[in-house]
């Protein structure tokens, strides 16, 4: 969660492009000469592509972000089908994609906005800022978020009731009829009333801690990194909870 947001780094997603073709690799003469080559190519390597995903934090904020939001959450969605021993082939892409759409078009337009506001909130002179922030952070934006979460991925994934998308049987209209809007954002509420408790009982059991470590230790480039890269296991958590 950066001091600033759109002059920090963000997560995961390691930009694509660089500046010119692909790596020439040294080395090969043989013996550890020839590893030692190869390995400093593979660290010129990410540096690069590292390098070039800072950059594009700074002149595309917004998009970059919403892309490794979207990259997080598939990870962690693909991470709970795994777990729930659905096979590849049959893996749910209709869920797949809704849920990483909710990741990256959804939950991080709102965070993006969130962040910054903690950030003007929070006086800067005041002793233990980092306590501060996170106190502010996990009273106010996990019970809202999380909400906002079921209620929605229930309503949209119903919407599209009629459609399945596998990678064996492609994409098909299977004929189930479309729950009526009301009937839907009933069905929301009640999955808010029953998860939403034990999910932020899970949530404080570790991100008041990361979110400490955040702020007070983590250099403020790499602060959206350290966060996202803890939701990864989030996002698994909170696709798991969706689609008991």
């Amino acid at each position: 969660k950066p001091r600033v947001l759109h002059q920090s780094s963000n997560c995961l997603l390691a930009g694509a492009g660089g500046n010119g073709g692909g790596i020439r690799l040294r080395g090969g003469g043989g013996g550890g000469g020839g590893g030692d080559g190869n390995g400093g190519d593979d660290q010129a390597f990410i540096a690069r592509y590292w390098s070039k995903y800072l950059e594009l934090l700074e002149t595309k904020p917004f998009v970059t972000r919403m892309v490794t939001g979207f990259v997080i959450a598939f990870t962690g969605d693909v991470m709970s089908q795994t777990i729930q021993g659905i096979e590849i082939l049959k893996m749910d892409l209709k869920r797949l994609i809704l849920f990483s759409c909710w990741g990256g078009f959804g939950f991080t337009p709102i965070a993006y906005q969130w962040y910054n506001l903690i950030e003007r909130t929070i006086p800067a002179t005041i002793a233990g800022r980092a306590f501060w922030k996170m106190g502010m952070d996990q009273v106010l934006f996990p019970p809202a978020i999380t909400a906002i979460f079921f209620l929605t991925l229930t309503v949209v994934e119903g919407l599209f009731t009629g459609i399945e998308f596998t990678l064996d049987k492609g994409l098909r209209v299977s004929g189930k009829a479309v729950p009526a809007i009301t009937d839907l954002f009933d069905t929301g509420v009640n999955k808010v009333k029953q998860d939403l408790v034990p999910t932020l009982i899970t949530n404080y059991k570790v991100w008041p801690l990361v979110q400490v470590l955040n702020f007070a230790v983590v250099p403020l480039k790499l602060q959206v990194l350290f966060v996202n890269t803890v939701a990864v296991w989030w996002n698994f958590v909170l696709s798991i909870t969706q689609h008991n």
